[in-house]
Formats: structure tokens, C-alpha cells, sequence
């Protein structure tokens, strides 16, 4: 199989501070979920889908940044340090991990919140590209995804979640919560599904 048909890609969150380990916002796994991401978004270019990537940008005061988030950056000694400021560079910033990048084509759009619809363009977006099915990759699986999945599900779109693409802070939180999205209508599969040429399968009746 492949993409389904008038399918769209979102990645989320695979910036510095989120993969790179010892950064402020490292989540567990999610360094090695790097190369699987990038083989899945060149996939999906080479078939024609879009790849939005979406991110976190916070100004230095933490003024558009969850309070929960705020305290606790200040309570670890970050708070002053622009943890995802924009424009910047280093273990803490808003950079794309390495092994990621954007290419001409790609999309970015920046989250104030968990979910990748909650106050962005995303809807719109999907609506223009004649988006029907959503795959979902990146981090955190508790957090970001099921609830960007979710909401993704309440738009009536068809909703794939790679698991090994994305990542948690714990081996039995990830599992745990891609059961219970699979229990909610969402498609739980390996990225080689996505990523496989042959189109005789349909995803979708």
C-alpha cells in the first residue's frame, strides 16, 4: 500500500527542545523516531501528499505559553533562557531536529496549544488541499497527537497514526494511548505501510 488517496501528513513538534536529549522539553524517544519521520515525509513527497509541518514558538515571557508549561520552565531554572523562542538556534530552540528539514513545498504552521487545530490554519488548509485522510507523526502520543487525532476525527477526516514515528515519555504511556486511539476509530500502523509503492490494496472502502 501507500498514502491513501487525498491524504495530507503533519508532523509535529520534531523541533530541539521537544528531541534533542537534555534539552528542556526532551521527551523520551523521540530521537529515535528521527529517521523514521524523515523517511515517511520524503515518502510522502515523492507521492505528491503534503507535508505540514507543525510547530511550537514561544515569545521569551512565556505570554502565549500553557501556564502549567510557563511554571514549570521557571521552577527548573528556563525560565528566562526563550526556551522555543523564535528565530532560535541550539539544544532549546524551535529548529527542526537534525535529520529533519523543510523542503520547497512544505508547509509550517505554529501551535499555541497541544492540538495542531486549536487556533492555527489547519482546517483550512486541509480543506483547500481536498484532504480527506490525516497521518499524524511527531510528539508526544499523549499529548500533541491524540489530541490533534481527535479533533481530526470530530472533522470527519480518516485518521492514521504511524507508531513508530512518534514518541512519549514512557514505553507503557505510548502503548497505552495508541490502544486507546485505535479503540476511537484510529488507523495504527508502521510507517512501511505508508511508505510501500504498491497501490493495489485500498485503505478505504
Amino acid at each position: 500500500m501507500a498514502f491513501p488517496e487525498h491524504s495530507a501528513l503533519v508532523i509535529i513538534d520534531m523541533q530541539k527542545a521537544f528531541v534533542k536529549p537534555g534539552a528542556a522539553l526532551c521527551i523520551h524517544g523521540a530521537a529515535v523516531t528521527v529517521a523514521a519521520v524523515a523517511r515517511l515525509a520524503a515518502a510522502a513527497r515523492q507521492q505528491q501528499v503534503p507535508v505540514i509541518w507543525v510547530c511550537r514558538s514561544y515569545a521569551p515571557d512565556g505570554s502565549n505559553m500553557e501556564p502549567p508549561r510557563w511554571r514549570d520552565l521557571v521552577a527548573r531554572g528556563y525560565g528566562a533562557s526563550g526556551v522555543l523562542a523564535p528565530g532560535s538556534r541550539g539544544i532549546n530552540s524551535e529548529e527542526l531536529a537534525e535529520g529533519l528539514s523543510m523542503e520547497p513545498g512544505d508547509y509550517r504552521l505554529v501551535k499555541p496549544r497541544y492540538s495542531a487545530f486549536f487556533h492555527t490554519e489547519l482546517e483550512a488548509l486541509l480543506q483547500r488541499l481536498g484532504v480527506r485522510t490525516l497521518v499524524i507523526s511527531g510528539t508526544t502520543v499523549p499529548n500533541c497527537i491524540r489530541s490533534t487525532a481527535y479533533d481530526a476525527l470530530s472533522l470527519d477526516l480518516e485518521t492514521i497514526v504511524p507508531g513508530d514515528t512518534v514518541s512519549s515519555i514512557s514505553d507503557d504511556i505510548q502503548e497505552a494511548n495508541l490502544r486507546d486511539m485505535a479503540r476511537a476509530g484510529v488507523i495504527i500502523c508502521q510507517s512501511d505501510v505508508l511508505i510501500q509503492k504498491g497501490k493495489e490494496e485500498k485503505w478505504m472502502k
